[in-house]
């Protein structure tokens, strides 16, 4: 047999190296397949054990009362002088809020409850499609994370709020559908008013006026179906809220308050520092090829400036890793490390609350690193180049 017509050698893996490869893919499978699973189960069993002892049932009740007309809000005088975390849980969501719940206010509890606890699911698995999002192994790592749990357990609308970011990003090119989007999130949870910013800077001021309009035209028309009842002591309620949770949280304020900080004083420097920062973000990353780089900036901004952080609200950093890599990487199991200290309140201790905060910033500090986020950038900064040429 000639050498042209000669058999090539089998090129052969060592077994060592084999049998490594094999206990990687395995373990993967289980660490990030059915070990997600499994703790969906477990969520599953949690709501159904908690019933009424979670926050969706504020929610139901709240959607109970704008269904009949009145105020879904507390007395302020009738709050409590200390906060108890198995019994204290007022409505203080603005009133559009408790309008969305009003679907769910017309089905039994039990049923209301299963189903917005599938909907939060579903509404993590679409918000990472969105962001283009393909890895399943992406998708493991986020329904085990701590902030997952945290919100589905015990039904917040902090999976509502992904959706709605991820929709803006998603939808950035249509200022309609961005300016409504925006509008809403904002609407639902105040603290995520830096994202207005990132539509004038990104130029999308059509998106920005119409987003404006709709937050004050939405919140005044569900307050006017209220008979603007709690609107003259909302402002307080929201204040006296932070000062009895606000220092159980995982919050600047919370961290603050233990280092002895007034209330009003912790209040105000969280207002100067967010205001500061988003001054400094709109600086830094101003440039049209910086807008991926904006927008993940002011979402960080965001969840360190409010002054009560749940590890719920922890949720949103899907949105930075998933921009900064869309296939599976170490920045995904980070927010699973959050896990090391799952409670639900810090009680003011600073050794909770540091790590939190500091895992929160190392997040999206790594994110704006992040090599997709450059090519993003670059993207947009040719689409921009190439519509300016077209329109000329």
């Amino acid at each position: 047999m000639s050498a042209a017509t000669a058999p090539r050698d089998v090129v052969s893996v060592p077994r060592g190296r084999w049998l490594l490869q094999t206990l990687r893919s395995w373990g993967t499978i289980a660490f990030l397949g059915l070990l997600p699973v499994v703790m969906t189960i477990v969520l599953i069993g949690t709501v159904l054990h908690n019933g009424r002892r979670s926050d969706f049932a504020t929610f139901w009740e709240s959607g109970r009362a704008v269904l009949h007309g009145v105020s879904p809000y507390p007395d302020v005088a009738s709050l409590p002088r200390a906060a108890d975390r198995d019994s204290f849980s007022p409505f203080v969501y603005p009133p559009p809020t408790a309008f969305l719940m009003v679907p769910f206010s017309l089905l039994p509890f039990p049923v209301a409850n299963v189903f917005f606890l599938l909907l939060n699911l579903g509404c993590v698995a679409l918000s990472l499609r969105l962001l283009g999002v393909r890895d399943w192994r992406c998708y493991g790592a986020a329904f085990l994370s701590a902030p997952v749990f945290a919100a589905a357990s015990i039904g917040t609308i902090s999976p509502l709020l992904l959706l709605g970011v991820a929709a803006a990003w998603r939808y950035r090119e249509r200022a309609v559908v961005l300016g409504m989007v925006i509008a809403g999130v904002v609407a639902m949870k105040l603290f995520l008013w830096p994202l207005w910013f990132w539509l004038i800077r990104a130029r999308q001021r059509a998106a920005a006026v119409l987003a404006a309009a709709s937050i004050v035209a939405t919140t005044l028309l569900a307050w006017w179906a209220i008979g603007f009842a709690g609107l003259h002591d909302y402002p307080r309620l929201l204040g006296r809220l932070t000062e009895l949770v606000g220092v159980n949280s995982y919050s600047l304020y919370a961290l603050q308050r233990t280092a002895g900080v007034s209330s009003h004083a912790a209040e105000a420097g969280l207002i100067i520092l967010g205001t500061l920062l988003v001054l400094a973000a709109a600086i830094a990353f101003g440039r049209p090829r910086d807008e991926t780089r904006l927008f993940v900036a002011l979402l960080g901004i965001a969840l360190v400036a409010t002054p009560i952080l749940w590890p719920h609200y922890l949720i949103l950093l899907f949105i930075p890793v998933a921009l900064s890599s869309r296939t599976f990487s170490v920045l995904w199991l980070l927010p699973v490390l959050f896990r090391l200290d799952s409670a639900p309140w810090s009680y003011g201790s600073a050794t909770r609350i540091v790590p939190v905060l500091v895992g929160t910033v190392g997040i999206v500090a790594m994110a704006l690193r992040g090599r997709t986020l450059t090519r993003q950038s670059s993207s947009s900064e040719l689409s921009g180049l190439v519509e300016s040429v077209s329109r000329a």
